[in-house]
């Protein structure tokens, strides 16, 4: 059975037109007091957006998942990607991270070196699934040449403590030097918890 819920906004449209004294506008008002009630001048506004309001998609979850969020304990934890250059100055770097549906990316944050100390560019609707490539440059003459962190990702993870950490990965995609040189023996590496994975 699929439960039909509506956006939360729907619910706040019958207030607003019963408060339409105090919800428009002074014009808007003036209106109503000059002999057209509130509501009429409403609906006068509002009447042009129904179409809108019937076309807006309906969130549609299975009756069964409703309460499921709430179901499974969930704790967070902070997993740093490292990146190391092999003694190469690395000026840019683009990596994948996947983990299991039970991951969820709740932020991320920038590294340790100064070259890197802003977070990485990422996809933001990345955040709600487990999968995100990450992408960060730099052509200051301070470049790291050794391992160092270039990101540190906070996620939740459906499950109790007791449970092991989930199998997560990461790959370098590409990394370079300043002048575009590829670093094809570049390696990264995910750390979390003081367990390196």
């Amino acid at each position: 059975m699929t439960t039909r819920r509506p956006h939360p906004w729907l619910g706040q449209l019958a207030p607003a037109l019963a408060a339409t004294g105090r919800f428009f506008a002074p014009s808007v008002r003036k209106t109503a007091r000059a002999g057209r009630p509130g509501h009429v001048v409403g609906l006068a506004i509002l009447l042009p957006l129904l179409p809108l309001l019937a076309a807006a998609p309906l969130d549609l979850q299975p009756a069964s998942q409703l309460g499921e969020a709430t179901s499974r304990p969930v704790r967070f934890a902070t997993v740093d990607v490292r990146l190391d250059p092999k003694g190469q100055p690395l000026a840019a770097y683009q990596l994948e991270f996947v983990a299991p549906a039970s991951v969820a990316l709740v932020g991320i944050e920038g590294g340790d070196h100064a070259a890197f100390k802003q977070p990485p560019f990422y996809d933001p609707a990345a955040l709600r699934n487990s999968r995100v490539i990450l992408a960060a440059f730099n052509t200051a003459a301070d470049l790291p040449r050794g391992e160092t962190r270039v990101a540190r990702l906070h996620v939740q993870i459906q499950g109790s403590a007791a449970e092991p950490l989930p199998q997560w990965s990461v790959k370098v995609i590409v990394a370079s030097d300043a002048q575009g040189t590829t670093l094809p023996s570049a390696t990264a590496s995910l750390a979390s918890e003081g367990a390196s994975r």
